[in-house]
């Protein structure tokens, strides 16, 4: 058996698969202390996998997270995880655990899983999406993970997409106008709460704004949920314009939790895309949802790991 981790600032999910088959024989999901020093969270992961790694016997451990990771599996820095920067989590996690360990970032761990066996495969030249807490992103060029010079490419919710913003107060620079900021999980709940105020009879007016409580209202076809969501799918849409103008990718996949929670988003976003992209890239790039939804990263981690375990190169480098 494999195990693979997907550690976001909000939820960690933990599977151990089947590597032969990609069955998930067991899942779990926690919430992530995110606001632990950088010690406390390295124990605290370790705690989390050992007793699975026992149970299954498992082979080796991969380890997909948000933030900016070196192909040595050094987490150089987690925006929306600020403590944890240049953590040696792959070096130290393999001595902990006495197995072969990789850790990579969480949108290549789970573009990796939709190439290998889900929405992209077959495909040579895909973008991932992921939305949740933050907005990820990973890029396959013709067939592999492309990761850049310094491991940091496909950041597609690190561009910036509104040139008058200023931020707020204390916000760091790099922050400040990017996509992330206007499509993520606090954004969307943002805009929810902006734009309820002009729908006095929607449920949204009478009830704490969630995604649970967005999710149910927009697929209930309350107006105020569905402009939010307009809007954000509309500001996600233009960003993929600006993305496939770069790249030429043959497909875009669309996953992570906002994505499963509001399926609705991509005819809009789709929309977006044919209308605004250049006409050639437009009738040509394909949109999909992940087909391994949240597990995408998980699987995708465990997958990197058990393929760098078993092979002296590095296929998907």
């Amino acid at each position: 058996m494999i195990l693979g981790a997907d550690v976001g600032a909000t939820r960690t999910k933990l599977a151990v698969v089947e590597p032969e088959t990609l069955q998930l024989q067991e899942r779990m999901v926690m919430p992530t202390p995110a606001g632990t020093s950088a010690h406390d969270f390295m124990l605290w992961l370790r705690e989390s996998i050992e007793g699975l790694v026992r149970q299954h016997r498992v082979e080796c451990v991969g380890i997909g997270i948000a933030g900016f990771v070196t192909y040595e599996g050094v987490l150089v820095h987690s925006p929306n995880m600020p403590a944890l920067q240049q953590l040696p989590l792959q070096e130290w996690l393999s001595a902990e655990l006495a197995l072969p360990v990789v850790v990579e970032n969480d949108a290549n761990a789970a573009a990796w899983a939709e190439h290998r066996a889900g929405a992209a495969r077959g495909i040579s030249d895909a973008l991932y999406i992921t939305l949740g807490t933050g907005v990820g992103g990973a890029l396959i060029l013709g067939g592999k993970l492309w990761r850049g010079a310094h491991g940091g490419a496909g950041e597609f919710g690190h561009m910036v997409v509104d040139i008058t913003a200023s931020g707020q107060t204390g916000m760091a620079p790099f922050r400040i106008g990017v996509l992330e900021e206007y499509v993520g999980q606090a954004a969307l709940l943002r805009c929810a709460a902006s734009v309820v105020r002009r729908y006095p009879a929607s449920v949204l007016a009478s009830r704490p704004i969630t995604v649970e409580s967005l999710a149910d209202a927009y697929a209930a076809g309350d107006e105020a949920a569905r402009e939010c969501l307009t809007w954000v799918a509309w500001i996600l849409g233009l960003g993929i314009v600006s993305a496939v103008a770069l790249l030429d990718v043959e497909l875009i996949v669309l996953g992570g939790g906002l994505v499963e929670a509001f399926p609705g988003m991509l005819s809009v976003v789709e929309a977006t895309v044919r209308q605004r992209a250049l006409p050639a890239v437009a009738y040509h790039v394909q949109l999909r949802r992940a087909h391994f939804g949240t597990w995408a990263g998980a699987l995708g981690a465990a997958l990197l790991a058990w393929e760098r375990s078993t092979s002296q190169g590095k296929p998907d480098a």
